[in-house]
């Protein structure tokens, strides 16, 4: 009893992880190549007011950068929308360098190694490919 046991737990050790990994792999990425065609950096300022309706209370302006990305994929070219309070946005996104992409209905998600599942909204999309007629 005792050695059936056994052959089941190194069964159910070895063959039940190789098959889970046998089916991720045939699982298609979401992600799809494309390629960062552009970036935009623009400082954007929004004025905040503090306090009531004393004239002597200053405003205080607040200072964000938002990007503008434009990637190609296929034959359709995707610009997101990027907002931070911070001047930096990551090295991937520098033009002509390729990148993985995945497309939702007004989203695009990055897979980067330093921001798993990045989002961009998606702003603008046009379609270049077979309007030459």
């Amino acid at each position: 009893m005792n050695k059936n046991l056994g052959i089941v737990i190194v069964a159910l050790v070895v063959v039940v992880p190789a098959l889970y990994a046998s089916q991720r792999q045939n699982t298609p990425s979401p992600y799809v190549q494309g390629t960062v065609l552009e970036v935009q950096k623009q400082e954007v300022y929004s004025p905040d007011t503090v306090g009531g309706s004393n004239p002597s209370d200053a405003t205080l302006t607040s200072r964000y950068y938002a990007y503008e990305v434009s990637i190609r994929v296929d034959c359709k070219t995707y610009v997101g929308r990027y907002e931070t309070p911070f001047d930096y946005l990551p090295v991937a996104f520098t033009a002509n360098q390729p990148i993985q992409v995945r497309l939702a209905r007004h989203v695009m998600y990055f897979d980067l190694p330093a921001y798993p599942n990045m989002r961009m909204g998606i702003v603008h999309r046009s379609a270049e490919c077979g309007q030459n007629r």
